[in-house]
């Protein structure tokens, strides 16, 4: 087993000694944000942040900016100086900091500096305990890194680094200035101090190398044949075809005429697509040179080259066999052809399908990528969408139904955009679409010759790093996106994501339209628009670090930024805190600007993917306890398990809480049993005053069949102005009045007996016979009744009136003077409005 270890170690570490060691060198002073470019000491604590000691207090460093912390008038701090000389942390992550002579706790839950007791300061004053750096003062210095390359700085500033056992020099800029204090992070980059600011050294492995070629020149096609010989072409005015064996030998540049030429030599046209049929010929597509084929001959090792006539565009980007032996062609311009006589010399039946019946209506048929599915169903990635058909078994395909699938403004799992780049079937047979600024789309639909299609997308919204997908590959169960300057990776089942870019690569990529290529001995090749790399076998992979999340700073409601935070797990709003600014940091010191970040709450579905920023706002939050998630990649673009929970508590206004609530519930219940109270009480006090204006109009008409009032106590039924005349004395009932209100109406109705019939009564008289004043009368009688002196002797007339009316023959207007009305018509007026009839129609009723 140990034997085992050692060759499987041998073999890594002669992976790694082929690939050349990378040292990112970058520079922090005051232009970088610190608050003073003289650094004495710097320490690393327990959540990863980096603390430097200034002679302007000490900085905070998260990876993006520097947060100076210094006593302040009146914090109560006895530090008299912000001249840092020296920088601690003890065993339980406490950081202490030097002046002159004494030393100070820095309380990084309150940013207040306190004077450290004797016994500290003596073990710091006798002891290089807790300090995190070591000297390096006219000494060399010398740092292994995570990969094994020992690197060497020199007084002198040069970078050294020791490679396959010889010493190499690293090429700089600038000098790197002397170094007085160096200290790794728990990454493994390297920190420098100096009296020009802080170094970091970041280590790293470019794991490519450039693949040679002649000139510089866009890769037009990869391809690896069934004799494991890989083809490269390019593309413009190279318009080169290299074969190379399994071995990487270059077999030679293939010229017009077939042959194989050990040196630099052109094709006829520039070679976008090659495909290797069944019987073994070689069908090359060009643009715009139109179709070739190659049949090899093998004792020569030339090749036959036959340019195909009768494409009715010259235009191909791409060729596929189907199970018939067909030759299926995309051409951009013309859309798709069929060979059906492939066998024969000279290749003449050719079925275009522009026109006809089963293929849709398109403005410009150019047709990018074919696909054929182990199923047999043809794919085409055009620039209008997704061509999709199933191809016949027999030998007439002029009778195909395409069915065209395109980006729809109403469906959201439609395709994602109508500019298709690549379709890719994986092992599991699952079809990817590569689009030009759409992301990739899946196809969810189990049969792909539905009449509609269900894509997922993948796109820079949920997780992707880029919208361009201009080619695609599995590789080891993931996909690879070729993106315009980056290889993105996704793995679907795990639903995570990752990229490779630059600073991966350690240049600047612009990648072309075709597929990476896995060549026989494990390396990957990739296209440029001015050549290609390979990358060994093994390194196409990305760091693994997972980076701490730290709270780095808090705004609630706009009120500024806190800094001393990084040591919460609960914040609390107060009631008139409503919003929030949480800023945050994955501490991957290596590259911080190419992390992106995601946040949830913890009852939500889906992440809010913001990418590289590295804050989140909310406003208007409801009073209650939220639970917010954080997460990231790491500086490689990998997303990785490092998801960090902050409590967010919202405490209510005093009426937003349970006892407000519930006062506000018995106010509104006391508000609405007073209205109803009221409502009622006034229907009682309406009820108990027709009551008694009833009983006493009906008194009068009694009084005028039999003998005047006897008692105080009433004793009349509640009736109607229809129903006064009936009126009988068993029907009676009493009405409960005060003494003085009876002994106040008695005289009231005296009164009004006495001058029912006299025209020329009024309220000053009545009231001299109440005796009251004319208001007293008057508020008396609206209190009682609901009605004013007036108007009770017009209703005592009307009643008089009605039983005049139902009971003698007198005419109408002999009634209207008995009952005091000096004129009949005024007489009929008030009888109608009072009982909705003419005295006529009452009389005749």
């Amino acid at each position: 087993m140990k034997k085992i270890i050692s060759i499987c170690l041998l073999a890594v570490w002669q992976l790694c000694a082929n690939c050349q060691p990378v040292c990112n060198v970058t520079k922090y002073d005051e232009d970088a944000g610190m608050a003073q470019w003289r650094v004495t000491q710097m320490v690393q604590d327990k959540n990863g942040l980096i603390w430097f000691a200034t002679w302007n207090g000490i900085d905070r460093f998260d990876g993006y900016e520097f947060v100076n912390f210094k006593p302040r008038a009146g914090d109560g701090s006895d530090m008299l100086s912000d001249r840092i000389r020296d920088l601690r942390m003890d065993q339980n992550g406490h950081i202490y900091c030097k002046t002159e002579k004494d030393w100070f706790l820095f309380d990084t839950k309150t940013s207040r500096f306190i004077k450290a007791d004797g016994r500290i300061t003596s073990k710091f004053n006798t002891s290089s305990e807790g300090r995190a750096t070591t000297g390096a003062i006219d000494l060399d210095v010398f740092y292994i890194d995570c990969n094994g390359t020992q690197w060497i700085i020199r007084k002198d500033g040069t970078l050294l680094y020791v490679a396959g056992g010889t010493m190499q020099q690293y090429p700089l800029e600038t000098p790197i200035p002397p170094v007085r204090f160096y200290m790794p992070d728990k990454q493994g980059n390297l920190w420098l101090t100096s009296q020009q600011g802080v170094i970091k050294l970041s280590f790293s492995r470019l794991p490519i190398t450039a693949f040679p070629q002649e000139k510089p020149a866009a890769i037009g096609s990869l391809f690896l044949d069934k004799a494991q010989r890989y083809w490269i072409t390019t593309k413009g005015n190279d318009a080169t075809v290299r074969l190379y064996d399994k071995d990487n030998r270059l077999l030679g540049y293939l010229t017009p005429q077939g042959r194989l030429m050990p040196s630099y030599a052109s094709f006829t046209a520039p070679i976008y697509c090659i495909m290797q049929a069944s019987d073994g010929t070689f069908w090359l597509g060009s643009k715009p040179g139109g179709l070739y084929r190659l049949c090899e001959d093998r004792q020569t090792g030339s090749f036959h080259v036959q340019q195909i006539e009768g494409l009715a565009n010259q235009d191909v980007y791409s060729i596929k066999e189907d199970a018939q032996g067909r030759i299926w062609v995309a051409t951009m311009g013309g859309g798709i052809f069929c060979i059906c006589d492939k066998e024969s010399n000279t290749p003449s039946k050719i079925i275009g399908f522009i026109g006809r019946k089963g293929y849709p209506k398109m403005e410009e048929n150019m047709v990018r990528y074919l696909h054929i599915t182990t199923g047999n169903v043809l794919m085409a990635a055009t620039t209008e969408g997704l061509l999709v058909a199933q191809i016949p078994s027999g030998k007439d395909v002029t009778q195909m139904k395409f069915i065209l699938h395109k980006k729809e403004p109403t469906r959201a799992s439609s395709l994602g955009c109508n500019a298709t780049m690549d379709i890719l079937e994986d092992h599991k047979h699952r079809f990817f679409i590569g689009t030009e600024s759409g992301g990739v789309c899946r196809i969810l639909t189990q049969d792909i010759l539905a009449d509609q299609l269900e894509f997922a997308h993948y796109n820079k919204q949920n997780g992707l790093n880029s919208d361009i997908a201009l080619a695609l590959k599995e590789m080891d169960g993931q996909l690879l996106i070729v993106g315009s300057n980056q290889i993105m990776t996704l793995d679907v089942d795990r639903d995570a994501f990752g990229f490779f870019d630059m600073n991966f690569f350690g240049r600047s990529c612009r990648f072309s339209e075709v597929r990476p290529l896995e060549l026989p001995d494990g390396r990957w090749l990739f296209g440029l628009q001015d050549g290609a790399f390979t990358v060994a076998a093994g390194m196409m992979h990305k760091s693994k670090y997972v980076p701490p999340i730290v709270i780095t700073g808090i705004d609630k409601q706009g009120k500024g930024i806190e800094y001393a935070v990084t040591h919460l797990r609960t914040i609390r709003l107060l009631p008139h805190e409503r919003s929030l600014t949480i800023s945050f940091s994955a501490l991957d010191y290596a590259d911080p600007t190419s992390i992106a970040y995601a946040f949830k709450m913890e009852t939500d579905e889906e992440w809010n993917y913001i990418g590289h920023n590295h804050s989140a706002s909310f406003a208007d939050l409801k009073p209650g306890t939220y639970h917010l998630q954080i997460r990231s990649t790491n500086s490689d673009g990998v997303w990785v398990d490092n998801v960090t929970t902050v409590e967010i508590v919202v405490e209510p206004t005093f009426l937003e809480s349970t006892v407000g609530r519930i006062l506000i519930t018995l106010l509104l219940l006391g508000f609405i049993a007073g209205i109803i109270y009221t409502y009622l009480y006034i229907r009682r006090i309406k009820r108990q005053q027709h009551e008694t204006l009833e009983a006493y109009l009906a008194l009068i008409n009694e009084s005028e069949r039999s003998t005047p009032i006897e008692s105080t106590t009433i004793d009349f039924p509640q009736q109607s102005h229809e129903e006064a005349v009936t009126t009988t004395a068993e029907e009676k009932h009493t009405l409960h009045l005060s003494p003085d209100d009876e002994a106040f109406m008695t005289r009231v109705m005296e009164y009004v007996e006495a001058n029912i019939s006299n025209e020329d009564a009024n309220i000053i008289e009545m009231a001299d016979a109440a005796a009251t004043s004319k208001s007293g009368l008057n508020r008396k009688m609206k209190s009682l009744m609901g009605l004013t002196p007036a108007d009770f002797l017009r209703e005592a007339r009307i009643k008089r009136a009605c039983m005049l009316l139902t009971t003698t023959d007198i005419p109408v207007s002999d009634i209207a003077y008995k009952c005091g009305f000096a004129d009949p018509k005024y007489f009929g007026k008030c009888f109608k409005t009072s009982i909705g009839q003419s005295p006529s129609d009452y009389r005749q009723q």
